[in-house]
């Protein structure tokens, strides 16, 4: 009876191990991060396992003598199809909506893939930043899309042409997504929520 009771303890305890790994790589991430010059780490950053095809929600409180940046960050499964949106909860006001990325990379446009500073020509990872008047909090809305592959389909005109760029080489494709046989496969990965902050010396709201 001890024996058996030793087995179905090993066993539950080999099936922990997996989540606990994926806690702890997740938690790992936060650890490696620096913040960048005159902004200190915020305990309120988060990072923790989401799965593809559900919602999550966070809630991060500001002070106003402090102003705050905002970076997130997805594990490379999800092919940044996140969408993220953030409401003042004070106001009730939505002050973000974005996808992770989109057919055009830009300031502004997205909330997670990189995109290139036309000033220095260097990539960027997109953060947002908040200088509040007065102590409020920000509901973060994480949105999971489900997981799907996609191929790229060449475009044809109604007499049955390829179409091109305007360089003449490069074939004009839509994106199709691929369901597979069996459904919808559902993964799962580390989803970052970073905060840094420093000390207010504006006198602004967002």
């Amino acid at each position: 009876m001890k024996t058996l009771k030793k087995i179905i303890l090993g066993l539950a305890i080999m099936a922990m191990l997996p989540l606990a790994s994926e806690a702890q790589n997740c938690a790992s991430f936060l650890s490696n991060r620096k913040p960048e010059n005159h902004y200190r780490y915020n305990n309120a950053s988060k990072s923790a396992t989401v799965w593809s095809g559900k919602k999550y929600e966070f809630v991060l409180p500001l002070t106003s003598d402090n102003e705050y940046r905002i970076r997130f960050y997805a594990a490379p499964v999800f092919n940044n199809d996140i969408q993220v949106k953030i409401v003042d909860l004070n106001t009730g006001e939505t002050v973000i909506d974005l996808p992770g990325t989109s057919e055009q990379v830009k300031k502004g446009k997205v909330c997670l893939a990189d995109y290139t500073d036309p000033k220095t020509n260097k990539l960027v990872h997109p953060y947002f930043d908040f200088v509040p008047s007065q102590a409020t909090s920000l509901k973060i809305m994480i949105d999971v899309k489900d997981h799907m592959d996609y191929i790229e389909e060449p475009i044809y005109d109604e007499d049955g042409m390829q179409l091109y760029e305007d360089d003449g080489i490069t074939p004009k494709t839509n994106k199709k997504a691929v369901i597979p046989e069996g459904g919808i496969e559902q993964v799962k990965g580390c989803f970052t929520v970073y905060v840094t902050d420093k000390p207010a010396d504006t006198e602004s709201a967002f």
